[in-house]
């Protein structure tokens, strides 16, 4: 999934596949509008990243959940890099998003399972 932010740190392009992801359409994603599908326990962290990675023009990577079209959240892992054009000016950001749900779910169980072996978890 693909997007893109404009030097406001305004989204203004979210490709096919993002859409597709989210079932949402594209004037419902520009702007700040994304943000409305990250689950509220990650909400104000993922925002606090990106702003602050914004602000500094530096590349960012987090994960977080994002609303899937059937409602159920996905994690993902975000990547963003800030853009410059030929003259070197900031044109803002491309970023891109993979869903590693699998993953994260594997990490955790691996985490349970470790701390089984130690006699610390249930």
């Amino acid at each position: 999934m693909i997007w893109r932010a404009n030097i406001y740190a305004k989204c203004d392009y979210f490709n096919q596949r993002w859409l597709a992801f989210t079932g949402r359409g594209l004037e419902d994603e520009l702007g700040d509008g994304w943000a409305s599908g990250v689950h509220p326990d990650d909400h104000d962290r993922c925002v606090k990243v990106y702003r602050e990675a914004f602000e500094r023009r530096e590349p960012f990577e987090m994960e977080y959940r994002l609303r899937r079209y059937d409602g159920e959240y996905r994690w993902v892992l975000d990547n963003g890099s800030p853009v410059h054009d030929d003259s070197g000016r900031f044109t803002g950001y491309l970023g891109s998003c993979v869903d590693v749900t699998e993953r994260v779910e594997a990490r955790a169980t691996l985490a349970r399972a470790t701390l089984k072996d130690l006699g610390l978890g249930t």
